[in-house]
């Protein structure tokens, strides 16, 4: 069952360095990371600065071992500097698909 992780951040100053973070390891890692499968960065409209990365992976379990690799602690102490500050993080499972 896919599995899928929202990052939340919120007091980005510059809406390209995030998105050339999240490329940049979607480059890097696609194929290596265990059960990554891509992301997604999503604006909020309503709050300037604040923003969405859903990270898909083919698992849980595959994602739990992604986050104990150092390469992601590098990313996420990046990703803390972009965004001022800590991130938010949830953990979904995937019930159903529509499209």
């Amino acid at each position: 069952m896919s599995f899928t992780q929202i990052i939340e951040v919120d007091g980005v100053g510059e809406e390209q360095t995030l998105h050339d973070h999240v490329a940049g390891w979607d480059s890097e890692q696609a194929g290596v990371a265990p059960g990554y499968l891509g992301a997604r960065v999503l604006a909020d409209n309503d709050h300037p600065g604040r923003y969405l990365v859903a990270v898909d992976f083919s698992s849980e379990q595959e994602a739990k071992r992604n986050s104990d690799r150092p390469e992601t602690g590098d990313w996420a102490a990046r990703l803390r500097e972009i965004a001022g500050g800590e991130p938010t993080f949830r953990n979904l499972r995937q019930v159903c698909t529509t499209y």
